[in-house]
């Protein structure tokens, strides 16, 4: 089978810093290339690497691209020039994986383009009626399915829920490292941004602090808005909440293995995102748990795809008028129960094998053969 993806002008691949979507199609192509099928990657150039090459039988192709702005107007034009001048160049293929806004319009007027599938990574925003030809969505959740389904019912049918993978190579527990010491580190990775509820959690932390003591809250990712975070200000905000407290602010880690390490000398992870219609997956909660971590998490549809509540790890409810003390108390709960959160994050781990890339390889290589044994 030939299968192309093309992902778009704004992240190099291999990714030189940040790129979490992009690492993630890097390792599945890799998948499919070791299950004997043809690959290529169709990214944007970059100056630290070149027009084309080869990175474990997956062929790299890297021409045009541009820099986001943070101006919406003014990318999607960047995106529709690339878009525009990419189509006539792709290559024939039996699939072609798009993560791109408008490729989607113009790549099923190439006649040697089989199928084409369509990455849904983020919610939609009722631009799917563009997307007419497009032979399949593969959503990341089942939260993203029924969100599409509302604003574009013609996609029912062609959508198929293939979450995202992880390296779960990478992200595992530590042998050595044993979450039995005292005190207690509990770790969010993800943008410092009002949406996904970090103020939230100094505050409930602050609670925590009076029957824990000892306990750290440790919190790592970027502040800076071109990065997804909220800007200095309300940095300054969380740093004046946390102020008499055990709490560490650290930059954001890019290296997945220097990130599995913070996962893996963490004993607790909490993700209160608060984003009810920004939160498409929850990749963080899930590298957490591939290393054992339990991870503790609002109630966001998305969630419950994989994390099953007492289970494989806990949820509060963020909707509330006492969030804050919702999630408090299950941060106690967790921290006064140990031996049973413990064995949570055993069940966790076993929850997170089943998204390696191999896995979801695996289930995009079954959904391609059924739809090129669809010649409608």
């Amino acid at each position: 089978m030939k299968i192309s993806i093309a992902m778009g002008p704004w992240l190099p691949v291999p990714a030189i810093q940040g790129g979490a979507v992009n690492r993630r199609w890097q390792g599945v192509a890799e998948e499919f290339a070791a299950l004997g099928h043809e690959v290529t990657m169709l990214c944007r150039s970059f100056p630290s690497q070149p027009p084309t090459e080869v990175i474990n039988g997956v062929q790299y192709v890297r021409r045009g691209g541009f820099t986001w702005t943070l101006n919406t107007g003014v990318d999607l034009i960047k995106d529709l020039i690339y878009a525009i001048t990419t189509a006539p160049t792709l290559p024939a293929t039996d699939i072609l994986v798009i993560n791109d806004f408008w490729l989607p319009v113009f790549a099923p007027l190439h006649p040697q383009v089989k199928k084409i599938v369509v990455n849904v990574g983020r919610f939609p925003k009722g631009q799917y009626f563009l997307y007419g030809q497009v032979d399949r969505f593969a959503v990341a959740s089942r939260a993203m399915e029924t969100a599409i389904a509302a604003q574009y019912p013609s996609a029912i049918p062609r959508m198929k829920v293939i979450p995202n993978p992880i390296s779960t190579t990478i992200f595992q527990p530590d042998l050595i490292a044993q979450r039995n010491s005292t005190p207690k580190t509990i770790l969010y990775v993800g943008r410092l941004h009002p949406e996904k509820g970090i103020h939230l959690l100094i505050e409930a932390f602050r609670l925590v602090s009076e029957q824990f003591p000892q306990t750290k809250l440790k919190i790592v990712g970027p502040i800076q808005t071109q990065q997804g975070g909220g800007g200095q200000d309300y940095l300054d905000q969380l740093k004046h909440s946390a102020e008499g407290f055990n709490v560490e602010f650290s930059e954001p880690i890019f290296d997945p293995q220097q990130l599995a390490k913070a996962y893996q000398t963490a004993d607790l992870f909490c993700y209160p995102s608060l984003a009810e219609k920004g939160e498409a997956f929850g990749l963080a909660p899930l590298e957490a748990m591939a290393t054992g971590l339990v991870p503790i998490v609002s109630n966001l549809e998305c969630f419950k795809d994989f994390i099953e509540d007492q289970k494989t790890g806990y949820c509060f409810d963020h909707r509330r008028e006492d969030a804050m003390q919702q999630l408090a108390t299950v941060l106690q709960q967790a921290l006064q129960n140990w031996e049973h959160t413990q064995a949570m994050g055993i069940q966790a781990r076993h929850t997170a094998e089943r998204y390696s890339y191999r896995d979801i390889a695996t289930q995009y290589l079954a959904d391609f053969a059924e739809l090129l044994s669809n010649n409608h």
